[in-house]
């Protein structure tokens, strides 16, 4: 542990109440994040960015203020506590109602798990080779591979927590990826495919048979090779099939975010005032949470030091929770969860999911797909948008045509349409071979902050599912 962010945190904390704050905490951060780019075997982009500050949130009054330093010395962070009381302050001069928390037990102590090849422990040089060998792979793969894309990612570090209730804790987050994306052509048809594999684990989980860049790259390259041969996907209404990448989608970007509780108390989501109603098959359960043990990002507790409970959104086709913060929770009356979130110390917390998934059921994955008698299996997802009336437009990366539970030619253009709340009425069978995956690419975006999260579940198959393409 770096001692001088913890000192400085305390005198924070102390100098923000001497100057009359009723509430302060504060997030210190030194993390690093590295990415590595490999575009047909020549490495193109090598970077580390070091993150390093501290941010504080005061409450005075009716007001709230958030200030933050990445100059780590005693009188730089004293000026942030300032600014940060003054802001509250003078929000406090326009504030309708006193922000309050609920209850929450003061988190203590550190947080980290074991992995094996942690990145800091491997040189470049070998994360490098692991990017050229997957374009290496994929470009020998087939002649008809025009192009190959690797991206390496790192993100790890400690995170640092405390406030004026007395919660003093720390975590070490980690973070890695590794993925590639193929484009095919023949002629005038382009077509690309990718395969990946990230999550809150060491580098040696690109050993493994499955996820070794290798692996990877020739089921990016033959997915690629054989969408050239793929006709366009029908448009209409079809009974489906997804595997768990999509499945995740649909649970983080069309449901979880209905479920985040500052939406809620604005009446701005369609789960507004819906608690304890029916939304969705018996067999449908969607969870958020934490430390989730098939996978994803590991992240024991939230940016207000609160654990990251396991949350069941939906059970059993009920809607049984919201995600909250504190702040949240004591608005709704209820007890907050664990998902508060800030995209670094320099940003306040926000409701934020963590790992969103739909969870396992009791159906092998052939016999879900026997009994799709004619319609689509749709694989991954390629982009696409969400409403906050829960209508939603995905692209899946792969598709198939399915007759009496056979695959029997691929399908390109696969999007899938419609609103979230009627299709989870229509889920009548999922599987037991669950998958949670993440990323350190991007992230979540809300209101201008990224966060990383997981997502995923089991194949699902769906009645009746909203099909573009050509008719």
């Amino acid at each position: 542990m770096d001692m001088q962010i913890e000192d400085l945190m305390e005198k924070a904390i102390k100098y923000a109440l001497k100057l009359g704050a009723r509430f302060v905490e504060v997030k210190g951060e030194d993390t690093v994040t590295g990415e590595i780019e490999t575009v047909n075997k020549e490495v193109r982009t090598v970077s580390e960015a070091h993150n390093v500050g501290i941010g504080v949130r005061v409450f005075y009054g009716k007001g709230s203020g958030f200030s933050f330093s990445n100059i780590l010395d005693e009188e730089n962070v004293l000026k942030t506590v300032e600014a940060a009381v003054k802001i509250a302050k003078a929000s406090a001069k326009r504030a309708l109602i006193k922000p309050m928390l609920a209850y929450a037990k003061a988190v203590e102590g550190g947080r980290s798990i074991s992995v094996n090849k942690h990145p800091r422990e491997v040189a470049l040089d070998e994360k490098k080779d692991m990017c050229v060998r997957q374009c290496e792979v994929a470009m020998g793969r087939d002649e008809r591979i025009a192009n190959v894309r690797s991206r390496f990612g790192e993100y790890h570090g400690t995170i640092y927590y405390a406030n004026s209730e007395g919660a003093r804790a720390f975590y070490e987050p980690i973070l890695v990826g590794l993925g590639v994306s193929c484009v095919a052509k023949r002629g005038d048809v382009i077509v690309d495919a990718r395969d990946g594999y990230g999550g809150s684990f060491g580098l040696s989980a690109f050993e493994e048979e499955g996820h070794t860049p290798e692996k990877m790259a020739e089921n990016a390259a033959d997915w690629a090779v054989e969408k050239l041969e793929a006709k366009p996907a029908p448009a209409g209404r079809f009974d489906a099939l997804i595997n768990s990448d999509l499945a995740g989608i649909l649970a983080h970007e069309s449901f979880g975010h209905l479920s985040e509780a500052d939406f809620v108390a604005m009446g701005a989501s369609p789960l507004t005032g819906r608690m304890g109603q029916k939304l969705g098959a018996d067999i449908v359960t969607i969870i958020d949470e934490g430390v989730p043990k098939e996978g994803g990002y590991w992240i024991p507790f939230d940016d207000e030091g609160v654990p990251c409970s396991r949350v069941e959104i939906l059970k059993d086709g009920i809607l049984s929770s919201y995600l909250h913060s504190r702040e949240t929770a004591h608005r709704l009356k209820m007890s907050p969860t664990g998902n508060a979130r800030s995209q670094d110390y320099s940003f306040e917390p926000i409701v934020r999911m963590r790992n969103t998934y739909f969870k396992a059921g009791d159906w092998k994955l052939d016999e879900a797909l026997k009994d799709l008698k004619r319609g689509i299996y749709a694989i991954d997802s390629a982009g696409g948008q969400t409403e906050f009336t829960g209508d939603f437009l995905f692209k899946a990366v792969r598709g198939y045509w399915v007759e009496e539970g056979e695959l029997k030619y691929p399908l390109r253009d696969v999007a899938l349409t419609g609103n979230i709340l009627e299709l989870l009425k229509n889920v009548e069978a999922i599987c037991d071979d669950i998958e949670i995956r993440s990323g350190p690419f991007g992230g979540c975006g809300k209101w201008d902050q990224r966060a990383f999260v997981g997502d995923g579940g089991p194949h699902i198959r769906i009645r009746n599912v909203l099909f573009g393409g050509a008719k």
